[in-house]
């Protein structure tokens, strides 16, 4: 049969290709190489082995597709840009047999299981043999939950509905529980293809999907008394996520401690567990893993990261755009690779979770998650660290988004102040941002009332504290603003932000173990007051280090509260685009 693009809708189009599947077994030919055994070793034929015998291949974009992405939530919203990518993606799949893989996120019984499955082009076994390293495993047998067509050629790809200067790779259908992808290799669109549906699937069974890191760790208080830490750490790709929520504590890192703040950490944290590091399901008593494993930037990583470092550097690691040193072994120094003629800085490992030294067996917390924590970094007038009393300017902190640009996300745009709401913006689909802020905000005030409150802190990693800035005038909704703008300079070919003092690794984990444990001294913040605190005494980090993460020290009241307006004023802007249906309190929580 001929297809053609007036048959093609979101409904019609998974059974065009089951027709092609079922066409092609009667006629005896392999339409389906069902989940085989021996990707790995088809893959070996185009990567790259180093000396410590890990694996790693290249991709053709090495950043995901973010502004080549369209949801298509209903057939009213479906174009013929979108039908010709879909025909085209048919007319492929006509020609060749499709790998599939099946595998579950979350994990067996979990509240947010979900069973996926993935159809690749058979010239990429890597792509589909790395991504089911990540996740559970799935019976083939059983029906999918949500399902990836994935073809990483280029096939002469339509532009994309909105934007004809930019072409379409991804189209997804979050209300028909599938995706289609065409024309990159990154292994990043495999992964947040389906993530993106689980976001969704989170929130239909009663919690919330978020881009954040879940880990665990026990703590002493300065009564002496235990409490066990289950820790959420928000942010967008590059800004820190991974970092925090895959720390692990060992001797070498305990000395370290002790010699830098003169802290013997191993006495007030210990039993450090890590969950996941990408996206969680976020329920009222439980946070859940979405992943068995671990895909995770490493470029720059070394031995102060212990829990990265050893699972990237162990042979079962499965690398993407990674280098190698003079020796041949796998290298996270940035100095080799390079992409449109700059440094690489989205190099990319699959971890085994157990590799890290600090994974006891499951993804999902063992307690009801008590400590949030949104990475938010900034240049103007945001601290090191904050901690938010009022569970209406948390939510609103969420709802922003507010974050920089990174090349992970995107090659244009870097270190420049980005807006995405829920640090999840191009994830979300089929419930809006507001659905899934209002019930975490519910989440906040229930626990509030039941007098075991879950703790909020904002912190400014990959940020800076008092950076340089000019007033440039920017138009929003015809309405004409002076808004700050970050001066930056050209550094070891990187961008980077003038000025400023920025916290390292290690200071801001000493806070966020401080502040668990109860023994950091808060005063009101300046202009906000009580609703957000800000770090007074910090047992291990002296009083002139933090005031140089202090932006008073840098600006004056009148100056940072002109800051806080234009930031004010951008962040409602935003959420009047990406978070439309905000409830009022939270809109406003941060006015002043």
């Amino acid at each position: 049969m001929l297809i053609t693009t007036d048959q093609i809708t979101a409904a019609s189009f998974p059974e065009l290709f089951q027709q092609i599947v079922t066409d092609k077994q009667s006629a005896g030919i392999v339409a389906i190489q069902n989940n085989p055994d021996d990707l790995l070793e088809r893959a070996k034929t185009y990567g790259t082995q180093y000396a410590n015998a890990s694996w790693g291949w290249g991709s053709n974009i090495w950043h995901r597709s973010e502004a080549s992405t369209s949801v298509v939530s209903s057939e009213e919203e479906l174009t013929n840009n979108h039908r010709t990518l879909m025909l085209r993606a048919l007319e492929h799949m006509l020609t060749r047999p499709m790998i599939q893989v099946d595998a579950n996120l979350g994990s067996p019984g979990s509240p947010a299981e979900m069973h996926c499955r993935l159809y690749c082009d058979p010239q990429y076994p890597d792509i589909a043999h790395r991504w089911k390293q990540i996740c559970f495993p799935a019976d083939p047998a059983q029906a999918p939950d949500a399902v990836l067509y994935f073809i990483p050629q280029y096939l002469e790809n339509p532009p994309m509905p909105d934007a004809p200067g930019r072409l379409l790779h991804v189209i997804r259908f979050p209300n028909h529980n599938y995706t289609i992808c065409i024309g990159t290799s990154y292994q990043g669109e495999v992964k947040k293809a389906f993530l993106s549906h689980w976001i969704r699937h989170c929130y239909l069974r009663g919690g919330t999907g978020e881009h954040a890191a879940l880990r665990e760790f026990t703590v002493k208080t300065p009564s002496g008394a235990e409490k066990r830490i289950v820790m959420g750490v928000w942010g967008l790709t590059g800004s820190g996520k991974s970092t925090h929520g895959m720390y692990v504590f060992n001797d070498s890192i305990y000395a370290l401690y002790q010699e830098q703040f003169g802290i013997d950490l191993a006495e007030i944290c210990y039993d450090n567990a890590i969950k996941n590091d990408d996206v969680i399901g976020w329920f009222e008593d439980q946070a859940v893993g979405s992943e068995q494993g671990s895909w995770t930037k490493t470029e720059g990583v070394d031995e102060h990261q212990a829990g990265i470092y050893e699972a990237a550097m162990s042979p079962e690691a499965l690398h993407e755009n990674t280098e190698w040193d003079e020796n041949g072994f796998v290298s996270f120094d940035v100095k080799l690779f390079q992409c449109f003629g700059v440094l690489n800085r989205n190099a990319r490992s699959v971890l085994k979770l157990e590799d890290t030294g600090a994974f006891d067996g499951s993804v999902d917390s063992t307690a009801p998650p008590n400590m949030a924590v949104f990475i938010s970094p900034g240049y103007f007038t945001d601290y090191a660290w904050l901690k938010i009393n009022d569970p209406d300017f948390a939510a609103k902190v969420l709802a922003d988004g507010r974050t920089v640009g990174h090349p992970a996300q995107s090659r244009e745009g870097v270190g420049e102040t980005k807006y995405s709401s829920r640090y999840c913006l191009p994830f979300t689909m089929g419930v809006d941002n507001a659905a899934h802020v209002h019930r975490f905000r519910d989440f906040l005030y229930k626990r509030l009332a039941a007098g075991d409150p879950i703790d909020v802190y904002q912190i400014n990693t990959t940020g800076k504290v008092g950076a340089a800035y000019e007033w440039h005038e920017m138009q929003l909704n015809g309405e004409r603003y002076q808004m700050p703008v970050a001066l930056f300079e050209e550094r070891d070919g990187r961008r980077k932000p003038v000025g400023g003092a920025d916290p390292a690794i290690e200071e801001t984990e000493l806070f966020l173990i401080q502040a668990a444990r109860g023994a950091v001294q808060w005063q009101p913040h300046p202009i906000w007051r009580e609703r957000v605190l800000v770090p007074a005494f910090v047992p291990g980090i002296s009083p002139e280090r933090l005031a140089e993460f202090d932006p008073f020290s840098y600006h004056s009241h009148e100056e940072i509260e002109r800051l806080l307006r234009a930031q004010i004023i951008l962040g409602k802007h935003y959420n009047d685009i990406q978070c439309a249906g905000l409830a009022r309190e939270i809109y406003t929580a941060m006015d002043f």
